[in-house]
């Protein structure tokens, strides 16, 4: 079943209780060539246009986009018209699949009127097809669209599929070894960086045994609020295995158990929580 669900902008923010629709409605007309000079090999855009699309919190839309690299993801952009508070977007690349291949969350003020740009790092493979996905956290958005029936892009608001696009744009970079890109940008060169990181994460989560053989197993050292994430990595940037917990609390564990036998070495144990990651090398033995 096909919606449309777009909006001129003064009727979306009359949605979300602007009271300078008139104002937005002349900045909405200037946002010409607005993706035009990203610095990047390579950019995936969606057309522009002069409609809206509205996301009240907790709405998700996903729209697909085709790399045109073989290399890595490093920035999302979106044009954003109204926000109705301060509050938190969460912005994820996802393969078709529904694997999680990067995610964070950008914050914006209430009234905010421009583009967003999060800063994300995910492998891609030149000329596969993957979802930019974005959610409204704690603030309702409307972000800028137009209503078309061209099948360029895959476009689904919590769902349902919509005829049109929003306007986005992802940057990416060639690379010839993404490992090493994903590794860089997980650990930068500053070894008190890493220092600090490694603390951090050893006051958050014990993670035993490592090495291990079979099984690991993470306990929370901490409460921590929102969603938690889990995830096994290979060294290439492979999500492996993925758990998912809500607020947990100090105490609580996580067993991680492969479905498939996993090669000796080592791999990446990254948990996401809010807008923090933590990473960890382990060993297998």
């Amino acid at each position: 079943m096909k919606l449309q669900k777009f909006y001129i902008l003064a009727a979306a923010a009359m949605l979300i209780g602007a009271v300078t629709a008139q104002a937005q409605t002349a900045a909405f007309n200037a946002t010409a060539g607005p993706f035009d000079n990203l610095k990047h090999d390579c950019v995936a855009k969606a057309e522009t246009g002069s409609e809206v699309l509205l996301l009240n919190q907790g709405d998700v839309v996903v729209q697909s986009f085709t790399s045109c690299v073989a290399g890595v993801v490093n920035k999302a952009y979106a044009i954003i018209k109204q926000s109705s508070n301060f509050g938190k977007i969460e912005i994820l690349i996802e393969d078709l699949r529904g694997n999680i291949l990067a995610r964070t969350k950008v914050t914006v003020r209430e009234g905010y009127n421009g583009l967003v740009v999060a800063k994300l790092m995910a492998e891609v493979n030149k000329g596969e097809r993957y979802n930019l996905k974005i959610r409204a956290v704690s603030t309702d958005i409307v972000i800028e669209g137009r209503y078309n029936t061209d099948e360029k892009t895959h476009l689904y608001l919590n769902g349902w599929k919509l005829d049109g696009n929003i306007s986005t744009a992802v940057g990416m970079e060639e690379v010839s070894d993404t490992s090493e890109a994903l590794e860089s940008s997980r650990n930068p060169y500053s070894n008190d960086a890493i220092d600090a990181r490694a603390t951090e994460f050893g006051a958050t989560f014990s993670v035993y045994p490592n090495p291990f053989i079979d099984q690991v197993s993470i306990t929370f050292k901490k409460d921590l609020k929102g969603e938690t994430q889990v995830v096994l990595m290979d060294l290439a940037g492979n999500m492996l295995h993925r758990e998912v917990r809500l607020n947990p609390v100090t105490g609580q564990k996580v067993n991680i158990n492969p479905m498939y036998n996993l090669k000796p070495g080592a791999y990446a144990l990254r948990i996401l929580n809010d807008d923090r990651v933590f990473n960890q090398t382990i060993m297998k033995h």
